[in-house]
């Protein structure tokens, strides 16, 4: 075939391995409609309205306020701030905007997958498979709620792309393109899926011994320190900062040999609203679709370290299993591999599966093409795949067996419509693609789940007239029951004592816990999830949440202020935001005792973690501010001291946090256990507080770095480049 016409129908592929993501989530691609799966609705759509409430507000997105007190927004990967994507989308509504972030991304992961078949030698068809074959499996497909999943893995075989394309020609733009894609992994923000993709691209170049390659990938990572330095700090000092053991890192492993079934039969417990299995459906399912899996029956494993990825697919099956793992394969990973302890699920490595087996899939494809004769191959591989079905449905044993065998029929059905296809002519070769499209259609009708965007995002909406508008401090406490309120307070632009998700400051949220056993306990490695903490509503240390409304869904002794449904809300006993006090206490952590907090949530006292210059004054009364005004990185609090003393601003301490007072630098404390103080004299005074995020500027430095490296290989490797070489776009 010429060239120009090859390229036509290269460029040709790459559009319809987009086109048929579309077309297969029409639904999605409808204008108005959104994903509202558990946690979009619970975590993503008002991270997404949090971070437009902030950017229409005129501010830099370094801090948020509306859930646990507030973070560093840099710390949490999951408000995706470095995503050129979430910036496109941004204009739109945030159940909208999030929606089509992801439909984008399934179609860059389409098109990746067909541009990186191209660099393998592959043909369009095969290409356009193995987009759909990724970017729309099933394990892609339940996950969708899990928003950065799609935004990570998108980038996976760009990276794949630029490492077969270098080694093929040699030419730097590779290299730049395996760096540009690493980074893009990584600020597609789920630490877990970019760790996986990274390892497999770099383990690939260094099989390859292409070690630019390699050096090209390290400084993809290096170019994305400006989001990590902050997460690894926010880590540090969160939930995960004692570190977690390995019941955490095993949670969510697959339970027995009876997954086995799902493999094969992914309904076999019933679809997603209906599921009766163990685990739940999302994190059980690891379905490669039968044809996927019959093809591997013809792909050349000796070709190009196919052996390497039919090895990962392997063992990504393997440590799914997790402490139930064959040879305590995955308590190994956890204890040997670098990193990967911090992560739990490890069920989510099969998403590292259905990326290779995509490739293989595509690869044993292109071979059956070359070679009608191994169709003899496919054959027994579809018969041994028929015989499971027929064998499960004969014997349901721990299955839904209703589910099962209404699945075991489809399966049957495209198995022979499998078998009558790898029989036909050449020309009806493109029919691979519908047939897995069909399959997982089949198998995911009812995922994800979607509603209408405009819906969305209305929580708390009759609860609006009693909040005050910023700048007046504006917390809100709030107890309702896990669902899509769990983050209301961000979603609406208030500020919030509670919330969902997995980035509180640790002092913040064993403050919480505080209130329940009367002082905060010591941090201990993470057993279970922390993602969703409460706090006691009759435990005095609640005035320190300076939160004076609550809204729960119990009954309280007081008459709520306006009802929303199940929800009240509530007045409640608060201490002011910002307040002087004339009495210290110097005590560590290990030293803060029931009685002690007690006497600081009043506001007569405050304690410190270390003495002061200047000697404390009487207990009495907290004086407070006469003026707040609380911005989204900062506070202003205009105060009246009596006397010598401390302001104290329950804003939560972390590190970047700064204090002035009457526009000269101040000492910034610590105090009672999770906040902030700054020492005055008598007098009025202006005390501000601001937070930069410290890692930040030393995060750009490594990003520079890198570039600068990144541009010094891709000299290098223009010199070195072979004009003569096949490979190219």
């Amino acid at each position: 075939m010429r060239t120009g016409a090859l390229a036509v129908r290269w460029r040709l592929a790459f559009a319809v391995a987009a086109l048929l993501v579309l077309l297969f989530h029409f639904r999605l691609a409808l204008p108005g409609r959104a994903l509202i799966a558990n946690d979009f609705r619970a975590l993503f759509i008002p991270l997404r309205a949090g971070l437009q409430n902030i950017v229409r507000a005129g501010e830099w997105p370094i801090w948020q306020r509306g859930i646990f007190l507030g973070y560093p927004i840099l710390g949490d990967i999951q408000f995706q701030i470095f995503n050129p994507l979430s910036w496109l989308t941004l204009p739109l509504d945030a159940a909208r905007g999030i929606t089509v972030q992801s439909l984008i991304e399934l179609c860059l992961c389409a098109a990746g997958m067909a541009f990186w078949m191209k660099q393998r030698g592959l043909g369009p068809i095969e290409g356009v498979f193995a987009g759909v074959a990724f970017a729309l499996c099933l394990k892609q497909t339940v996950h969708l709620h899990h928003w950065t999943f799609a935004a990570s893995t998108c980038a996976w075989p760009w990276m794949m792309a630029g490492v077969d394309g270098f080694a093929a020609s040699g030419r730097p733009r590779f290299l730049a393109l395996a760096a540009l894609a690493t980074f893009g992994t990584w600020i597609g923000s789920s630490p877990q899926m970019a760790y996986f993709g990274t390892g497999l691209a770099l383990l690939y170049a260094l099989w390859l011994r292409r070690w630019a390659a390699a050096f090209a990938l390290g400084l993809g990572v290096a170019f994305a320190a400006p989001l990590l330095l902050p997460v690894a700090e926010l880590n540090e000092l969160g939930p995960r900062g004692a570190g977690v053991t390995y019941r955490f890192a095993a949670s969510w492993s697959w339970p027995d040999r009876s997954v086995w079934g799902a493999m094969l039969l992914p309904r076999a417990w019933g679809g997603r609203p209906d599921f009766r299995g163990p685990m739940n459906y999302w994190e059980l399912q690891g379905y490669f679709g039968l044809l996927p899996m019959a093809l591997l029956a013809v792909a050349p494993f000796r070709k190009k370290g196919l052996w390497l990825f039919a090895a990962v697919a392997i063992l990504g099956l393997w440590i799914s299993f997790g402490s139930n793992s064959w040879l305590g394969l995955h308590a190994w990973a956890v204890e040997l591999v670098p990193g990967y302890g911090s992560f739990r699920n490890p069920t989510r490595a099969l998403m590292l599966s259905m990326f290779c087996v995509a490739l293989l899939a595509a690869e044993g494809l292109a071979a059956l093409r070359a070679d009608p004769r191994l169709r003899m191959r496919v054959l027994p591989a579809l018969g041994a795949l028929g015989a499971g079905v027929a064998l499960l449905a004969a014997f349901p044993g721990p299955y839904w067996a209703q589910a099962l065998r209404a699945d075991a029929a489809w399966a049957a059905a495209l198995l022979a419509l499998a078998a009558a296809w790898i029989f036909a002519p050449p020309r009806w070769a493109l029919l691979v693609v519908p047939l897995f499209l069909a399959d997982v259609a089949v198998q995911s009708w009812d995922s994800p789940e979607i509603g209408e965007a405009a819906r969305e995002g209305h929580a708390l909406d009759a609860f609006s007239a009693f909040v005050p508008s910023a700048p007046a401090p504006r917390r809100v406490a709030a107890l309702l029951d896990w669902g899509e309120m769990n983050n209301a307070t961000l979603l609406r632009g208030w500020e919030g004592v509670t919330g969902y998700g997995p980035t509180p400051i640790q002092r913040v949220l064993l403050l919480l816990y505080g209130t329940w056993r009367g002082a905060p306990p010591r941090p201990q490695p993470l057993e279970g999830d922390p993602n969703f903490p409460r706090f006691r509503t009759d435990s005095e240390l609640t005035q320190l949440f300076a939160a004076p409304l609550l809204a729960a869904t119990r009954e309280a002794s007081s008459a709520p202020l306006a009802r929303e449904g199940e929800v009240r809300l509530y007045r409640m006993a608060a201490l002011p935001r910002a307040y002087w006090t004339s009495a210290w206490l110097a005590a560590e952590d290990s030293e803060l005792t029931a009685p002690l907090l007690r006497r600081a949530a009043t506001g007569a006292i405050a304690i410190v973690p270390q003495a002061i210059g200047s000697p404390s004054g009487a207990e009495e009364p907290p004086v407070p501010a006469t003026e707040t005004r609380v911005y989204n990185s900062s506070t202003v609090a205009t105060i009246e001291a009596p006397r010598d003393g401390l302001v104290v601003v329950l804003d939560p301490w972390f590190p970047g946090w700064s204090a002035t007072v009457d526009g000269a630098p101040a000492t910034l404390l610590r105090a009672n256990y999770a906040f902030m103080a700054v020492p005055v004299q008598a007098g009025r005074h202006t005390v501000r507080l601001w937070y930069f995020p410290r890692r930040l500027l030393p995060g750009l430095a490594i990003a520079i770095l890198a570039a600068a490296a990144l541009v010094a290989l891709l000299k290098l490797a223009a010199r070195r480049v072979d004009r003569g070489s096949p490979g190219g776009y």
